[in-house]
């Protein structure tokens, strides 16, 4: 890793949540809230696809409840 003066640059950024940012020296930074998780682009790639999966899963888990909220107040009208 480079020494905090390294000219880091921006990959993406959300405002009020955080960042990710590339240093020169190839090492990805995770910064959400006061944490920075720093990684090596391939922990970085797993951590995305990690994320990816999980963001599936709970728009699976979301449209289950939401069917089933509509099939009780189907039964229930």
């Amino acid at each position: 890793m480079c020494d905090e003066q390294t000219v880091h640059e921006t990959l993406a950024t959300c405002p009020g949540l955080g960042s990710i940012t590339l240093c020169p020296c190839g090492t990805v930074s995770l910064h959400v809230g006061g944490i920075s998780v720093r990684m090596e682009l391939s922990a970085y790639m797993q951590v995305a696809k990690m994320c990816h999966i999980a963001m599936l899963s709970l728009d699976n888990q979301v449209r289950t409840m939401a069917q089933a909220v509509h099939n009780a107040s189907a039964v229930t009208h």
